[in-house]
């Protein structure tokens, strides 16, 4: 019985049929890096700024501001096409989010653009995977001898 591949042309779960598909997921993770960097940076830079009572009133401190560097440099890297920086973006994403839910629980409203950023680290790993295969592929297939 031949298998079956699903294909989807969702946009927030793209088929990856090629290299340019493949790349083209990678560097959505490394954008989805670079917001979530920038809004961390961005917070832990206003807490550093400002005076000490602001960060009980965001329920963060400065220290966002570690974590926004990481995932500044896991945004390169995905860019960079890492399949490292692929696996701990998204779990690290995926640690970070589970951690503020059940410690803030007003942090769910938010809940709508942490599953779009989710995905997009998801689907960095499914392209950084999907160019691995394509790697493995071109590798395996012999040189053609030239035909006289």
């Amino acid at each position: 019985m031949a298998r079956s591949s699903i294909r989807s042309d969702n946009r927030f779960i793209p088929a990856i049929g090629n290299r340019a598909d493949a790349q083209q997921a990678m560097k959505g993770g490394a954008f989805a890096a670079g917001f979530v960097a920038l809004v961390n940076l961005g917070i832990g830079g206003y807490l550093l700024l400002s005076g000490a009572g602001h960060s009980a009133l965001l329920g963060v401190s400065g220290s966002v501001v570690i974590d926004g560097t990481i995932f500044a440099v896991l945004g390169v890297f995905l860019w960079r096409q890492s399949i490292v920086a692929a696996w701990i973006g998204l779990i690290l994403f995926t640690l970070e989010k589970a951690w503020q839910w059940t410690t803030q629980p007003k942090a769910l409203v938010g809940i709508v653009l942490a599953v779009v950023l989710w995905l997009a680290f998801l689907n960095a790993l499914r392209g950084a995977l999907a160019l691995r295969q394509f790697n493995r592929e071109a590798k395996a297939i012999p040189a053609m001898p030239d035909m006289p």
